[in-house]
């Protein structure tokens, strides 16, 4: 019984996440961010390569935490594994 109760909210949560996602690809509406970044990358950021003044420049942060969540489930990892010795 636990394990239907398990999948029905799996499949639920599953089904409520897809039903939130309203993006369409390819809709000329949802290209205003990509614009900004390449009229405007140069004078916001000040790097001459695009692809740097965006990921150093508007995702650093975005990166800094991802950076520090891989290092935090590594630790995570390492800890059990070390405790089994």
């Amino acid at each position: 019984m636990k394990k239907v109760f398990f999948i029905i909210i799996i499949l639920a949560m599953t089904i409520l996440f897809i039903l939130s996602v309203d993006i369409e690809y390819g809709n000329p509406k949802n290209l205003d961010v990509a614009n900004y970044y390449i009229e405007q990358g140069l004078y916001d950021t000040g790097a001459i390569n695009l692809v740097a003044a965006i990921y150093l420049g508007y995702r650093a942060y975005d990166t800094l935490m991802e950076t520090i969540v891989l290092f935090v489930a590594v630790a995570g990892v390492v800890f059990c594994l070390r405790g089994k010795r």
